[in-house]
This record gives structure tokens, sequence and C-alpha cells, in this order.
């Protein structure tokens, strides 16, 4: 299953871990007594700061470890998260939400010249300023500000200025101009990056950095089919290589395909090799 995180601003406001504005979900506090894994698409870029237990981070090409005192960014995108609780010890974390917008307007700061990288996320130790920092905001989520969506801003602003004043300021920068580029990504690299997990088209042009008018029409003019018929396709493919080839149930099959909906799944394979996926499994095994 794929958790979008953070929820829209009318989710969030039901939910008093969150600290929102009118327009805008700015900051939550996360809490968790057990441990636990999710597969979760980050639809903001995030800053966090783990205060209690550790938190894993499962990258395209490696793992990473954040510990009390550490500084996380990461970039919005598909991640397997975890923590780590001992015993006797709740998880604790605070995350704020940085929009590219947000970002756009720090790509100015510091020296000029500096590219994209490919570092989904970047981890450092705060400094004491940075500890400032977190002691102060922490208090929001004790006691709400009357004005949240003039003062929270100016908080993510703050921290940004801070990280870029500490030394790891390069770092930041470089992280920042990579998450706020405008400059449109490789489609076909992020669609088959994500091929598999129950993503909308209009996810994958987000995280393109395209309009979905725009995605859609490069994606046809490269593939001469809408992107999502030419992903149900290859979905279908690798389904019925799992059908063929282990015993795992329907259900499963379709999640591993990124069929969130069964039933879809289903009249989807039907539909393009003229059988149901118990029918072909057992038509395969008689031959």
């Amino acid at each position: 299953m794929l958790y979008r995180f953070p929820p829209t601003p009318a989710e969030a406001a039901q939910d008093n871990s969150f600290l929102t504005g009118k327009h805008e979900v700015f900051a939550k506090l996360k809490r968790e007594r057990k441990p636990g894994q999710r597969t979760v698409l980050m639809t903001e870029h995030t800053l966090i700061f783990v205060l209690k237990g550790m938190k894993l981070l499962h990258l395209p090409d490696q793992t990473v470890t954040a510990s009390p005192g550490d500084v996380v960014l990461l970039r919005k995108g598909i991640y397997v998260m975890a923590e780590y609780i001992e015993e006797g010890v709740d998880f604790e974390a605070m995350m704020l939400f940085l929009s590219t917008k947000l970002l756009q307007g720090f790509t100015h700061h510091g020296r000029k010249g500096y590219t994209p990288t490919n570092d989904h996320c970047v981890v450092f130790p705060a400094t004491g300023w940075i500890d400032g920092f977190k002691e102060g905001f922490y208090k929001f989520f004790q006691q709400r500000p009357a004005h949240a969506d003039q003062l929270l801003p100016l908080k993510q602003q703050e921290i940004l200025l801070l990280l870029l004043s500490g030394p790891h300021g390069t770092k930041v920068q470089e992280f920042i101009y990579t998450a706020a580029s405008q400059e449109p990504g490789d489609i076909d690299f992020i669609v088959q990056q994500y091929l598999l997990q129950p993503v909308t088209i209009a996810e994958l042009a987000a995280l393109s950095n395209c309009s979905l008018a725009k995605f859609k029409r490069d994606f046809q003019q490269r593939h001469q089919c809408a992107p999502r018929t030419w992903i149900n396709q290859q979905r279908l493919k690798h389904a019925r290589m799992l059908l063929e080839n282990t015993d795992q149930p329907i259900a499963t099959v379709a999640d591993a395909c990124g069929f969130d909906n069964t039933s879809y799944f289903i009249r989807l394979f039907k539909t393009e090799y003229g059988a149901t996926p118990a029918s072909w499994r057992a038509k395969i095994v008689i031959e």
C-alpha cells in the first residue's frame, strides 16, 4: 500500500499532530510507539529532525539512518520508511514541509553555478543554532500560533537561512537548487522508477517537474500512446510473469504490480490476454 504524505490541508486540519494554515500544511510532530515500515509518496520536499529513536530511509541506491541530532533533507518522491524504537522509548520527529515555491526563493543564496544532483537525501549533524530552532519550534505543537499563515512561513525561512549559514551550507544549497529546479526531469526515468507503484499520472507529472498537460503530450510523442495505456501494459506484463513463476495470490500480484484495486486488475488482465489471472495460471500449470 502506498501512503501519500503530507495529506491535504483539509485532512491535516483534523489531526492535532499537524501545523496547518488555510491552504498549506507546514509541519508534523510524528510519534510512534511501535516500529513499522511503510512505502510513502512524499508530495513535498521535507526537513526532518529526529528527536527520539532512529529513522531509516530506504533510497533507490542506499539506506540512510538518521539519529537524534541529525538534520535530514528529503526530496519529494517515493521511499520506504521505517522507525527503530528502543524499548521504553517512543519514536519522535518533527517534519517541516518545504514547497518548491518556497525553495525557489532561496536559489540565489551562496555562490552561482550549482548543478542539480541525483541525491535524494542529505543528512548531517545539527549545530547549536539548529538545536535552538528545534526547541523553539517544538513549542508550536504544544500551543498553536494564532496567525499560522503569517508566522509559520517565516519559521520555514528562518530554518533555511540557519542551515545555509552553517558548516554544511554548501550541501544545503545544492539540495535547494536541485529540489527547486523547474527543469523537466526525464519522464521515462521517472515512469520506470515508479512503474510498479500505484501513482496517478498527475503525481508522475509532478515528480517530473512537468505540468500534467506537458507530461501527457511529451509521453504521447515518445511512445505513441497515452501514459496510462503504456503503464498498464507494462504492469500487466510483469503480472503475467509473476502468475507464471510464483504461487502468489491474485490480490498480492495485483498489489505488486501497482494495482490497488484487484477487480480492476482482473478486468484489465482479461481484456489484454483473453483470460482472467486465475485462468491464465491454471492454463500454464496444465501445459
